[in-house]
């Protein structure tokens, strides 16, 4: 956390869409690696030939991933949230895995296999291309009504500044400067990679934060999308004339909504 405010300037954009791109690239890489590793599978196929390509092509991969996350780091810089570069290095990991997947289902054709092995190929490129965009999700963690440990504090944080690039989604990572205040009273700043979709200048969410070390922030995870009754709830007890009586339901018991008692959206 600091205690100075953190714009996302020119540079840092720079860096970001840059990482993005690498990120994007680094399928490429992925592409070439599968049948890279089918040629040296494959019994009779000459080995001396095969080794220093599929060599080349791990130091571009292994090239790809390094410059990609000094790009974000440079982005980010070294007041950022928790989980943001393993996030990116998880997007990493799956353009490479889309690419690998591609690879695995192009490989029979570029190898002239026995049709038997089409089947088989395609089978698992289409798997490993499914299983990496999972890695897109946005994860879903519950909004706390309580701090879940003793050196953990809970604060309200709202988005200062925005930048989502003017790529495709997957291909530049988006960036926020969140500011909340903390127990002691002190306004502070971090940046943040967003997981999923973009947000808007505003936009309120949950911080958590260690109370021991000040400068690290955990996590910032925003509400989940409020149902249409509770929306229409809520319109109607705002539009409700003062002293107005608030029937309750058959049992007495009045169900109270707590803002913060739903699933989150960490992004």
């Amino acid at each position: 956390m600091s205690p100075q405010p953190l714009p996302i300037t020119g540079a840092r954009r720079l860096a970001g869409g840059s990482a993005g791109m690498l990120a994007t690239t680094s399928m490429a890489a992925g592409f070439a690696i599968s049948p890279m590793t089918v040629l040296l599978a494959v019994p009779g196929e000459d080995l001396d030939a095969n080794l220093p390509l599929f060599g080349l092509t791990l130091a571009a991969t292994l090239a790809f991933i390094l410059i990609g996350h000094a790009l974000i780091r440079a982005a980010l810089g070294r007041v950022r949230t928790g989980g943001s570069l393993s996030r990116f290095f998880r997007y990493q990991l799956a353009a490479i895995g889309v690419g690998a997947g591609l690879g695995l289902c192009f490989a029979p054709a570029m190898l002239s296999a026995a049709p038997g092995w089409w089947a088989a190929s395609i089978i698992a490129g289409i798997t490993l291309c499914l299983l990496s965009l999972l890695a897109f999700r946005s994860a879903r963690r519950p909004i706390l009504r309580r701090s879940p440990g003793p050196n953990i504090g809970l604060a309200e944080g709202v988005v200062v500044d925005y930048w989502s690039g003017v790529l495709p989604r997957g291909a530049a990572p988006q960036l926020a400067t969140i500011r909340f205040v903390d127990e002691a009273g002190r306004t502070r700043f971090a940046r943040h990679l967003i997981q999923q979709r973009p947000t808007v200048l505003g936009t309120m969410g949950q911080v958590q934060y260690d109370r021991r070390r000040p400068h690290r922030v955990l996590r910032f995870s925003i509400s989940g999308p409020r149902s249409p009754a509770r929306s229409r709830n809520s319109s109607e007890q705002r539009h409700r004339p003062h002293g107005a009586r608030q029937h309750t339901n058959p049992c007495g018991n009045q169900q109270r909504m707590n803002p913060h008692g739903h699933l989150g959206e960490d992004f």
